[in-house]
C-alpha cells in the first residue's frame, strides 16, 4: 500500500499541531479526532528529540509519532516527523558538518544527530512490527529531511521495505548517501514533492544532493521566479496536492536539464539574477563542471569528507585542475565562473590566469553564503508569520 497525496500531505501538516496548540493534551485530542480511531496519538507513541541551533543546543521536544494504522490502516505503520524553527540555523550554518548514516554514508550531522536522539524510540517500534507491515516514513521541511534518514536506517537495518514521502525537503545527504538510499529503497517508494519557489529544497547547494538520485520527483508549479515563504508553508503543499495521484503531479514536471542544455545557458550572454531559476542552473552546471573536470584531469573528489569546507576545498581543486577543458574555444570553468560572479553581482571579467585554487575556493563559499542569506530571508520571513517550520 502507498499513502495518496492527500494523505501523506495531511499527515504531514497536522504533526504540527504538537506547536499549534499551547497545551499538549489539547494537541492530541485534535488528533484523535481527526482521524477517528483510524490513527491513535498520546503521549506515549511520542518522539522526542533532541534539537536546537549549529552548535545542537540538547533541547527535548516533540517531534513526530509512531503510529500502527487500525481499521482500514490496519497492516501500516506511520513513522511521522514535523519540522523546527532552527531549520534557518541548521541549514545555512557554513560551518556545517557531515556524519554516516546507517548505511556510512555522508550525510548533515545535525540531521543526523536529531534522528539518532530518536533512535532509541523508533528502534523498538519499527521490529516489533509483524512481518508484511507496510512503513510509511513521512515529514515536512526538516521532518522530511529526518524521515529520509529514518527510512534509510529501517531498510538498512530492518526486514521491513518503507515507502518515503517528504514535502520541502531540504537535501540531507552527498551523492553516495542519495544512490545507496535510492538502491535500497528503489526510487518507486520515494515520493519528494517540492514546489518550484520554495528555496528549502535547494539547500544546501551541491555537492549535497537530494534522494532519489533519478530524475524520479514530484514538482509542484508556483508563481514567480524569487522563493516566496508562503511556498514553504505545508499547508499549502496539502492544498496544491489535493484531489491529485501521484502519477498527476509526476506529469507536471518540467524537462530534465541536458548537458546540451547546459552548456548553451553557460555560454549565453544574458545577465543571471539572483532568482530560483539561476540557483537551479548553477547548481545543475557546477555538477556538470565538475564532473567534466573529473574525467579531464583525472581526480575525484572524496564525498567521506567531515566537514563543509573539506568539501569546498577539494571541489576548487578540481575545477582548477580543469581550468584549460576546453569546448570549441572557450573554458567551461571560466563560464561557469562567470556565471557565478554575475550572480553574486561581481563585475571583473576573469581570465584563467586569475581563476586560482584559491579564487575558485572562496567564490564558492561565497557562492554558497550567498544562496544561505537568501534562504535565511525567506525562512525568517515564514517564521516570522509563526507558521510552516
Amino acid at each position: 500500500m502507498k499513502l495518496t497525496p492527500t494523505q501523506a500531505a495531511s499527515l504531514s501538516d497536522e504533526v504540527y499541531a504538537l506547536t499549534k496548540f499551547p497545551v499538549l493534551e489539547d494537541a492530541i485530542t485534535h488528533l484523535n479526532h481527526e482521524y477517528g480511531g483510524h490513527l491513535s496519538f498520546y503521549e506515549e507513541n511520542m518522539l522526542k528529540g533532541k534539537t536546537g541551533g549549529p552548535a545542537f543546543i540538547k533541547v527535548r521536544t516533540a517531534f513526530g509519532f509512531l503510529l500502527l494504522g487500525q481499521k482500514n490502516l490496519k497492516g501500516n505503520a506511520f513513522i511521522l516527523f514535523r519540522g523546527t524553527q532552527y531549520l534557518a540555523d541548521w541549514l545555512t550554518n557554513l560551518n556545517l558538518t557531515l556524519s554516516p548514516s546507517a548505511s556510512g554514508q555522508p550525510v548533515h550531522d545535525g540531521f543526523n544527530k536529531a534522528f539518532h536522539s530518536m533512535l532509541p524510540q523508533i528502534g523498538p517500534f519499527v521490529r516489533s512490527l509483524p512481518p508484511g507491515t507496510h512503513v510509511h516514513c513521512l515529514g515536512h521541511s526538516l521532518g522530511g529531511a529526518l524521515a529520509t534518514i529514518a527510512a534509510e536506517w529501517v531498510r538498512k537495518t530492518t526486514i521491513h521495505l518503507p515507502k518515503l514521502y517528504s514535502f520541502g525537503s531540504p537535501r540531507v545527504g552527498l551523492i553516495g548517501f542519495s544512490e545507496q538510499c535510492t538502491r535500497l529503497l528503489n526510487d518507486e517508494n520515494i515520493f519528494r514533492a517540492y514546489h518550484r519557489t520554495d528555496i528549502v529544497p535547494c539547500i544546501p547547494i551541491w555537492p549535497f544532493v537530494h534522494t532519489p538520485s533519478t530524475d524520479r520527483d514530484f514538482f509542484l508549479p508556483s508563481p514567480g521566479l524569487i522563493p516566496w515563504k508562503t511556498y514553504h508553508d505545508m499547508a499549502l503543499y496539502q492544498k496544491s496536492v489535493a484531489r491529485k495521484s501521484w502519477e498527476d503531479i509526476q506529469a507536471m514536471r518540467p524537462p530534465a536539464k541536458t548537458d546540451s542544455g547546459i552548456e548553451a545557458w553557460l555560454k549565453s550572454k544574458a545577465v543571471i539574477g539572483q532568482t530560483m531559476s539561476a540557483i537551479e542552473w548553477l547548481n545543475e552546471a557546477i555538477i556538470y563542471v565538475v564532473k567534466k573536470c573529473m574525467e579531464f584531469a583525472g581526480r575525484v573528489i572524496n564525498f567521506t569528507a567531515t566537514t563543509y569546507f573539506t568539501l569546498m576545498d577539494q571541489l576548487a581543486m578540481v575545477l582548477d585542475r580543469g581550468i584549460k577543458l576546453l569546448v570549441g574555444s572557450v573554458s567551461l570553468v571560466l563560464l561557469l565562473v562567470k556565471k557565478i560572479m554575475q550572480f553574486l553581482g561581481m563585475t571583473r571579467a576573469p581570465d584563467a590566469a586569475s581563476v586560482t585554487h584559491d579564487f575558485l575556493r572562496n567564490l564558492l563559499i561565497r557562492l554558497s553564503a550567498r544562496v544561505n542569506d537568501i534562504s535565511r530571508q525567506a525562512l525568517s520571513a515564514t517564521l516570522a508569520d509563526g507558521r510552516g517550520l
